[in-house]
Parts: C-alpha cells; sequence; structure tokens
C-alpha cells in the first residue's frame, strides 16, 4: 500500500483557512493558485509528464539513484520526477514526495497507486518554512521547476543542503526565457497585451532565466560545484484549443481570465494564438513548440 499523505493537523481545517497566512508564512493567493490548479494538472498529468520526461531524466541521473538511497522529491507536483527514482533505489530505498498543497499531494497519490509504486512517502513540505526532515538524511534531492517560485529560494536551497547527507547532490530545474517557451509565454503573452490579464507580481517561471543566476544561488546556499546545463524538449498540443484548453487547465490565472471573456474577444485571442502557432503547426493541425529549460546540479 502507498502510504498516507503526511500534513500538519491543520492543513485541511477548514475553520482555520483565514489564518493560514500566519501559519505558514505564505501569500495565499499562490497557495490557492496552487490548489485551484491541482485537478488541471492531474487532468493533463500524462501528456505534461511524457512531454517534459528528458527534464525529469536528467535530475533523476544527476543525483544517480542507488538500492536503498532515500531520495526526496520537492515541490514534486504530480510526482513525475520522484516516480523516476523510486524504481532506482529498490530494494530498502525510500521516495518522499512532497509539495506544498495537498490537493497535489493527493493527485500524485493517486498515480503512484495507479502506476504501482509503493516505495513512498508523501509529505506536506512548505520550502517557505524549515523542512521538516532529520539533518544529514538524505541521499540525493530533487527539485522540478520549484525554487525560481520563492521569494527567498537562498534560504529554501539552504534548508535543502541541511537534510542532505555530506557529498549529496541537488537537482534542479529552472526555466530559460519567455522567447524560449512560447508554450507557456504565448498564451500569457497575448493576454498580457490586450490588457485581459495583469503582469503578476513576484517571482514567476523566468525568474531564473538568466543561468549564471542558479549557480550564483547554489552558491549562496552553500553548494559547491555547481553545474548548469540545459535540456531542450518539445511540447505537443493536438490543435490550437487544444493548447488553451491545457493553459486554462493548468493556470488557474488564465482561466480566470478566459472566463470573463465574450464570444468576440476570445475569439480574437484565438485567431492571434493561431498566428503565434503558425511555426509548429504539422499537417494535421497539431504542435509541437519547442521549450527549453535550465538543469543544474551541485554538492551539498
Amino acid at each position: 500500500m502507498v502510504s498516507k499523505v503526511e500534513t500538519p493537523p491543520t492543513a485541511q481545517d477548514e475553520n482555520v483557512k483565514n489564518d493560514a497566512r500566519n501559519r505558514y508564512n505564505f501569500p495565499m493567493e499562490p497557495r490557492d493558485r496552487w490548489i485551484r490548479a491541482a485537478a488541471g494538472w492531474e487532468t493533463r498529468a500524462d501528456r505534461f509528464g511524457r512531454d517534459s520526461m528528458p527534464v525529469s531524466s536528467w535530475l533523476v541521473d544527476a543525483i544517480a539513484p542507488q538500492p536503498g538511497y532515500t531520495v526526496v522529491d520537492l515541490a514534486a507536483g504530480l510526482g513525475d520526477t520522484g516516480f523516476l527514482a523510486a524504481e532506482l533505489v529498490q530494494p530498502g530505498g525510500t521516495l518522499i514526495t512532497s509539495d506544498f498543497a495537498p490537493e497535489m499531494l493527493a493527485a500524485a497519490q493517486r498515480r503512484a497507486q495507479a502506476k504501482g509504486i509503493t516505495n513512498v512517502r508523501f509529505k506536506q513540505i512548505d520550502l517557505t518554512k524549515p523542512i521538516d526532515i532529520e539533518a544529514a538524511s538524505i541521499d540525493g534531492a530533487v527539485c522540478r521547476w520549484g525554487f525560481m517560485l520563492l521569494n527567498d529560494p537562498e534560504s529554501a536551497l539552504r534548508d535543502a543542503r541541511r537534510v542532505l547527507k555530506p557529498d549529496a547532490t541537488l537537482a534542479l530545474a529552472a526555466w530559460a526565457g519567455k522567447d524560449e517557451n512560447l508554450w507557456n509565454a504565448g498564451p500569457t503573452g497575448i493576454l498580457l497585451d490586450r490588457g485581459l490579464l495583469e503582469l503578476d507580481e513576484g517571482p514567476g517561471p523566468f525568474t531564473w532565466a538568466d543561468p549564471n543566476a542558479i549557480a550564483e544561488h547554489l552558491e549562496a546556499a552553500g553548494f559547491i560545484e555547481p553545474t548548469v546545463d540545459a535540456v531542450e524538449f518539445t511540447m505537443h498540443y493536438d490543435d490550437v484549443d487544444d493548447w488553451w484548453t491545457a493553459q486554462t487547465l493548468m493556470s488557474p490565472r488564465t482561466k480566470e481570465a478566459d472566463a470573463r471573456l465574450d464570444f468576440a474577444t476570445r475569439s480574437d485571442v484565438l485567431a492571434e494564438l493561431e498566428r503565434v502557432a503558425e511555426p509548429f503547426t504539422q499537417p494535421d493541425d497539431s504542435l509541437r513548440i519547442p521549450a527549453r529549460t535550465w538543469v543544474a546540479a551541485a554538492t551539498a
């Protein structure tokens, strides 16, 4: 049996929502945003996981999991990356799949059960708080597109280093620039240019678009010998409508903007999206949109 999700005693208590900001020291808007996105991410999980497999594979290879290891997947979302490591640490090894949103963890647990992964624990970990794992107890850590979203990534990186054993490896991913990731930036850019979406303040997916920033953050947190590389892959969509649907399912901000559009405005937005999609459109109208991410590994 897959173990139950480990959550703080009040994590799902409706009566404490009003004071959750103080309890977790995390803005409610981003937390609520990921909670609302969980169902959409689960709907697209297999497709997104398949497209982004080159990234997950790079991260797992970088930490070199061995039988008996304990590996943690931080900000795991639906768990794609850690699930690859789970098989490699058997026999005797354990994967800890973590996220700060209980809804994401519940979805990851369902996926693990469907995949027959049994050597996994699910733990609610908020990277804006100290990681509730014993110091120097983890043999390897992965984090796919998580640290870049934090207001204080160096604090989280330092705490990730604290839980790693000496000479263990942390591997992370952070998106390259907007122009190299139009699968994400294209729809959002159209909405922003038309004034249909407000510019999001604070860290976002492209905060670490400069690869030098990644190495600097890792070194500032005490990691040694950071290496940064690039992984290029392809996002697949059935057609332009499927591209738009995927964005509304996985991005609450896009979904909320879409809900406010009248028929004529939505038609204009989709027509503009078709123009953006032209270089990536195949003869059967499917889309193959390039994606690029930075990947990095460093020693604790």
